[in-house]
C-alpha cells in the first residue's frame, strides 16, 4: 500500500540496518560445502524481497534465489555478478561490487546469518509501521477528512498483513498460544448454546461467536430467515451488519426488515444497524474491516457465491475459497454472530448430496449451524410460505442436542398475510401420516420424484445412492410413490428395476401434509 503524501513527510529516514543487509547478501557468495545447507537456502523462508530496504539488494536477492532455481545449486559470485550486469542496473552493480570486497577482506561472518536476517525482518517489520503512522500523521496535519475512512480501512489490512507476515515473539496472544490450566479445577468451561432466530421449542438457530450459514434453491427464505436474526438483535437492544453483495438495495433491505417486525429507529440509527453494498473487492474488504471493528451482534453476508467473483478468487479452487471465507470470518473472532447466505448447485447428482457448491471448504469455514433451507410453501405476499429446515453441520453441538433424530430442525413459517407485516416463526411440525397411521416419508418422496424426473429409467440402487440417507426410509418412499401412481416400474436387464416418472409429486400439495393457517 502506497502511502497518501510524501514517505519523507517529517524529514526522517525510514527504519532501516544496511550493514546487516549486506551481510546477508554476503552470506549468498559463501562457497559451497558437501552435506551442509547453504545459508542462502536456509534465509529464503526467513527473508522477502520488500525486506530489503535499497532497492539494488533486493535485485540481488532476488536474482541468486532465481538463478538457484534454475540450476538446482547455489551460484557463485561469478554467476550472480554477469546476471545482475544484464539488468543493467547500475546501483545493483556496484552493490554487488561492495559485496564482494567485504568477502575478500572477510568482514561477514556467515555463521551470523541468521541474526542479521532477523535484524533485517524487524527493521522491515518496522518500515511498514512507520509508513502507516507517517500516513496518518500527513491526514491529520493536513485536516484531509475526505480521506481518512477510507486509509484506516487500509492501514488496519495493513496491519494484519504485516502481523501475518512477520509474527511475534514474545506474547502468547500473538501465537495463539492458549492457558490450559483449567483442567486442574475439575470443570471445563461451557459450551455456549444458539443465541439468535428463537424456536418455539425454546432454543434458537444461529451461534453468537461463530460462522453459521444457511443454503438452499432460489426463493426458500434464506435471507428472511437470517434476517430475523438481525431483527431480534436489534430489537433487544442490540447491533446489527449486512453486506449486500447480492445488490438488493438499501431501501429492500430497510422494508423487509419492517415486515420482520424491527422497530424503525434502530434501523435508522448508525450506529445500532450498518448496511453495506460493496461495488468491488476493496470496498468488501473495508467493509469486513469496519464490522469486525465495531463488532456488531449480527453480521448477515448476503450472499456468498458473489463474494468470490468480486475478491477475483476462482469458486473452483478450495484453497483460494478458504482465503475468501477467512475474511468473512473475521468478526466472528470478536464476538460476532456471522451468517452467510449461499445456493445449492444446479445438478441432480450434487443437489442429492445436500451440499452447496464448494461445499467442502465452506463447511470447513463453518464453526456454528450450517442449515438447509427446502421449500414446502413458497413464502409470498398474502400467503403463508414454509420453509423447511435440516442441520448439516452443528460443530458444538449444541444445536443438535434440540433436535430428535438430529436433522430435521423444524419449519420456518412465514405469515404474509397482513399488507404491512410478516410474521414468523420456527416450529417442529409432525411428520404427516397416511390415513391408516403410517408415516409418510413426504420430503424425500419429493426429492425421489424430481430425481426421477430428471433420470428417466433409473434403477432403484442409483435412485438410494443419489437421493441417500436410510435405505430402508428410500425404499419406502419409493413404495409409496408407485402405488399412488406418480411413479411407474418396470424390469430391467440383471433383475434391475427401472423407474419412470407419470405424475409430479410435491409435498405442498400432499393431503395427508397439514398446511396451517
Amino acid at each position: 500500500m502506497d502511502p497518501p503524501f510524501d514517505p519523507d513527510y517529517d524529514g526522517r529516514r525510514a527504519p532501516q540496518d544496511l550493514g546487516a543487509e549486506r551481510a546477508i547478501l554476503a552470506a549468498l557468495l559463501a562457497p559451497t560445502r558437501d552435506h551442509e545447507t547453504h545459508p542462502g537456502e536456509l534465509l529464503a523462508t526467513e527473508l522477502d524481497p520488500d525486506d530489503f530496504y535499497l532497492p539494488e539488494h533486493q535485485l540481488i536477492w532476488e536474482t541468486w534465489h532465481q538463478l538457484h532455481t534454475r540450476d538446482g545449486v547455489p551460484p557463485d559470485s561469478v554467476l550472480l555478478n554477469e546476471a545482475i550486469v544484464r539488468t543493467r542496473d547500475v546501483k545493483a552493480i556496484r552493490a554487488l561490487t561492495d559485496i564482494v570486497a567485504d568477502r575478500a577482506r572477510d568482514l561477514p561472518n556467515d555463521t551470523l546469518a541468521p541474526q542479521h536476517a532477523r535484524i533485517v525482518r524487524d527493521t522491515a517489520r518496522l518500515r511498514d509501521v512507520d509508513e502507516l503512522a507517517t500516513g496518518l500523521r500527513q491526514i491529520v496535519n493536513n485536516a484531509r477528512i475526505d480521506q481518512i475512512d477510507a486509509y484506516l480501512g487500509e492501514a488496519l489490512q495493513r496491519l494484519d498483513q504485516t502481523v501475518m507476515r512477520f509474527g511475534a515473539t514474545t506474547t502468547s496472544a500473538a501465537s495463539g498460544y492458549k492457558d490450559l490450566s483449567w483442567v486442574l479445577t475439575g470443570q471445563a468451561p461451557e459450551i455456549e448454546p444458539p443465541r439468535w432466530v428463537r424456536h418455539d421449542a425454546g432454543h434458537a438457530l444461529f451461534y453468537a461467536g461463530k460462522v453459521n450459514g444457511v443454503f438452499g434453491d432460489p426463493e426458500t427464505a434464506k435471507t428472511w430467515l437470517a434476517q430475523c436474526a438481525i431483527v431480534e438483535a436489534l430489537n433487544t437492544g442490540g447491533t446489527a451488519a449486512m453486506v449486500d453483495v447480492d445488490h438488493n438495495g438499501e431501501n429492500h433491505t430497510a422494508a423487509r426488515l419492517l415486515l420482520l417486525g424491527a422497530h424503525p429507529e434502530a434501523i435508522a440509527d448508525g450506529t445500532r444497524f450498518r448496511y453495506y453494498d460493496p461495488e468491488d473487492g476493496d470496498q468488501l474488504r473495508n467493509a469486513i474491516t469496519e464490522i469486525t471493528t465495531n463488532a456488531p451482534d449480527v453480521f448477515l453476508l448476503d450472499s456468498l457465491g458473489e463474494v468470490f467473483p468480486m475478491l477475483g478468487l476462482n469458486s473452483n479452487d478450495g484453497d483460494e475459497l478458504t482465503g475468501g471465507l477467512r475474511l468473512i470470518s473475521r468478526p466472528a473472532d470478536a464476538g460476532t454472530c456471522v451468517i452467510f447466505i449461499d445456493h445449492l448447485p444446479k445438478s441432480t447428482e450434487a443437489r442429492a448430496t445436500g451440499f452447496a457448491i464448494g461445499s467442502i471448504a465452506k463447511k470447513r469455514a463453518v464453526r456454528g449451524s450450517y442449515i438447509r433451507a427446502e421449500e414446502r410453501i413458497k413464502p409470498a405476499p398474502g400467503q403463508v410460505g414454509k420453509i423447511s429446515l435440516f442441520v448439516e453441520k452443528d460443530t458444538a453441538g449444541e444445536l443438535r442436542k434440540q433436535i430428535p433424530g438430529g436433522k430435521y430442525l423444524g419449519t420456518f413459517v412465514l405469515d404474509s398475510r397482513e399488507p404491512h407485516v410478516s410474521r414468523w416463526a420456527v416450529v417442529r411440525e409432525d411428520a404427516p401420516t397416511d390415513a391408516d397411521g403410517h408415516k409418510r416419508y413426504t420430503r424425500v418422496m419429493e426429492r425421489i420424484s424430481r430425481y426421477v424426473e430428471d433420470n428417466d429409467q433409473c434403477t432403484g440402487n442409483e435412485i438410494k445412492d443419489a437421493i441417500g440417507g436410510k435405505p430402508t426410509i428410500v425404499a419406502e418412499a419409493i413404495k409409496t410413490l408407485v402405488s399412488e401412481g406418480f411413479v411407474s416400474v418396470m424390469k430391467g436387464r440383471n433383475r434391475s428395476h427401472l423407474h419412470h416418472s407419470i405424475a409430479h409429486y410435491r409435498e405442498a400439495e400432499d393431503d395427508h401434509v397439514q398446511h396451517h393457517d
